[in-house]
C-alpha cells in the first residue's frame, strides 16, 4: 500500500505521515503553513523571512521517495510584483 508523508528537509524532522494520497499531502502543507503563519502572529512575529522546504515523500512497501518539495516563505509581507504581465 502506498502513502504519503512529509518532512522538514532541513531537519529529516517528520511533520505527516500515513497520508493516503498526494492531494491531501498538498492540504497537509497548506494546513500547515497556515498554522505557522498563525503561530508567527500569535507571537508577533512581523515581517520577516523564514524558510522552509518541506520534501513529499512516497511510502511504498518501506520504501521512502522523495517526489515533490514546497518552499514555504513564512511571515514575508506580500511585496507588488514589479513585472507586467504579458
Amino acid at each position: 500500500m502506498t502513502s504519503y508523508q512529509l518532512r522538514d528537509t532541513a531537519t529529516s524532522q517528520l511533520l505527516a505521515r500515513d497520508v493516503p494520497d498526494y492531494a491531501a499531502a498538498e492540504t497537509a502543507l497548506d494546513r500547515l503553513d497556515d498554522e505557522l503563519e498563525h503561530d508567527l502572529a500569535a507571537n508577533g512575529e512581523g515581517a520577516g523571512r523564514i524558510r522552509l522546504r518541506l520534501d513529499v515523500e512516497r511510502v511504498t512497501d518501506g520504501v521512502t521517495e522523495a517526489v515533490g518539495h514546497h518552499v514555504l516563505l513564512l511571515g514575508v509581507d506580500d511585496v507588488p510584483d514589479l513585472m507586467p504581465a504579458v
